[in-house]
């Protein structure tokens, strides 16, 4: 039971959302605002379902993080001016000053997380957790077919 494949990314992901946790606390964010941020920095104006999509959060957990983070001025929301029933979401100014230290944050997880790891062992790591999550999201895509 010890090495099965859900005890060892259970494991892994508890450790990762703990470390998280701590890191980003010091910020005053929550555990899903570092992953928005850092996601509009590369997708400025992106929608709430490309949020949500992005980041692999729940749409209805995207749209209540998202209404904390207007209040805390870390995000804006836009009406789209070519389509007026979308709704675009930017960073602000205080949003963008902490992308930098999420950057850090991140890196140092990983480089935790890898330590001890060969540089083609980690790269090998990754993309075996990625085919592995393009077959999981296929299998659930098939599922939700049947």
């Amino acid at each position: 039971m010890a090495n099965d494949l859900h005890t060892l990314l259970y494991g892994v992901f508890q450790s990762h959302v703990r470390l998280s946790s701590s890191a980003f606390s010091k910020l005053d964010l929550s555990s899903a605002q570092p992953k928005i941020l850092y996601y509009l920095k590369e997708h400025g104006g992106a929608r709430q379902k490309d949020i949500a999509e992005g980041c692999n959060i729940d749409p209805a957990t995207v749209t209540s993080v998202i209404k904390g983070m207007e209040k805390n001025d870390l995000i804006i929301r836009r009406t789209d001016e070519q389509d007026r029933r979308v709704t675009r979401t930017y960073l602000t100014e205080k949003g963008q000053d902490l992308i930098a230290a999420i950057s850090s944050g991140f890196e140092n997880i990983e480089r935790l997380a890898f330590s001890g790891f060969n540089q083609k062992e980690a790269q090998d790591f990754k993309s075996f957790l990625q085919r592995m999550g393009e077959n999981l999201h296929l299998a659930e895509h098939n599922q939700s077919l049947n």
